[in-house]
């Protein structure tokens, strides 16, 4: 081992280390440490270096991936914070950011890495703007142990903006509106996609990627197991579900059962008729080669219809928004909302749809008051305390 250096640099000292033969080029590599703040620190760390690579101990953090690195991190806190901040950490660490970040080695995770895990949260709903602030603070806190470790150079985090935790206000259609849109729609090539947008608040890229094989008629469900989604290189592509809880099934109205099978009739017509360039699979909106539609495509139908319809300006993603506001507002418990929208959690749905509870308050007090005193008898008890 060549004789190692103490020299100046910024933000204090530091040293050079041979930690081993690189098995590719069978050359000798080369590792910085520091800063340091005193040459006494330097000194300390660069004989602990030292007896580490002489011993065998030392851990080149190229080496390390990102999951091993947090579970690390995660045992490392439960001996140092409360049993409650513990039970805050862990689910953040083990259900979102080993999963989608797991498997990088530490030093080569990116800042655009964790903006677009933010970023495909925020799309599909999976987490509240809140949580994504929450999960933010986790990750710097640990890359910033990181640091202090001297598993990695830099903190990734500190570059990345979390979303703030307002929402954007949503834009919804009442009853009416729903009813005159897809009444109006009927006739129009997407009427299907705007159907299930409306009635079982699926997101766009599961409506592009629902197959019929995903239907049980028999029981009035389906299923959501697929999803065109953007990929990685630019473009789309059908491919599995971002997260656990987006696989899920989803009751249908007996309605909405006929007019997919009539659907489902018409389609195989026109399957029938151009079968020799027709590649069938099994989708329920396609081109007319049988291959899935892009986003863009619907979007821009989507846009032509409802400029039409005359209706108020939403968003395709706002019917989705549309069919949970209708739910609540019924009265259907939000845990039966989270399950039909895929959320991670009732409280993902509660914190989007918080303006919608004080409604259902006002209408769930007048209830519980008329079933308990009867519409009439508050009156009369009144009366009776003056008698």
């Amino acid at each position: 081992m060549r004789e190692p250096k103490i020299y100046e640099m910024t933000g204090g000292y530091g040293f050079r280390l041979d930690i081993g033969i690189d098995p590719v080029s069978g050359k000798r590599k080369q590792k910085r440490f520091g800063p340091y703040r005193t040459k006494t620190e330097t000194r300390r760390m660069l004989a602990q270096k030292v007896l580490e690579i002489e011993s065998g101990t030392f851990v080149n953090p190229q080496n390390i991936k990102l999951k091993d690195f947090l579970l690390q991190w995660l045992e490392h806190k439960r001996k140092h914070v409360a049993a409650g901040t513990f039970a805050h950490y862990k689910p953040y660490v083990t259900n979102h950011l080993i999963p989608n970040l797991g498997n990088m080695k530490i030093d080569q995770l990116k800042p655009s890495h964790i903006q677009e895990m933010y970023d495909s949260y925020i799309e599909e709903e999976t987490l509240s703007n809140q949580s994504i602030v929450h999960m933010h603070r986790i990750l710097n806190n640990a890359f910033n142990k990181a640091i202090e470790w001297e598993l990695a150079v830099k903190n990734p985090c500190s570059v990345i903006k979390p979303p703030k935790p307002e929402r954007i206000q949503m834009k919804v259609w009442d009853e009416m509106d729903v009813s005159f849109f897809l009444d109006f729609t009927k006739e129009k090539r997407f009427f299907v996609a705007y159907l299930l947008a409306l009635t079982t608040g699926m997101r766009k890229g599961e409506i592009l990627g629902l197959r019929w094989q995903d239907f049980d008629f028999t029981n009035s469900y389906l299923s959501v197991r697929q999803a065109v989604t953007k990929k990685k290189g630019g473009g789309y592509e059908l491919g599995p579900l971002k997260t656990e809880h987006a696989y899920r099934n989803i009751s249908l109205d007996e309605h909405v059962i006929e007019l997919l099978k009539n659907y489902k009739h018409e389609q195989m017509k026109y399957k029938m008729k151009n079968r020799i360039t027709y590649k069938d699979q099994d989708l329920i909106i396609t081109n007319s080669t049988g291959s899935f539609i892009l986003p863009r495509n619907l979007d821009r139908e989507w846009l032509k219809d409802l400029d039409e319809s005359m209706l108020k300006k939403i968003r395709f993603h706002d019917m989705r928004h549309t069919h949970a506001t209708l739910l609540l507002k019924q009265g259907v418990h939000p845990k039966v909302v989270q399950e039909r929208l895929g959320h991670y959690s009732v409280t993902v749905t509660l914190d989007m749809y918080s303006h919608v509870l004080p409604n259902i308050q006002q209408a769930a007090a007048k209830q519980f008051g008329e079933n308990i005193f009867g519409k009439n008898n508050i009156k009369k008890t009144a009366q009776n305390w003056h008698e």
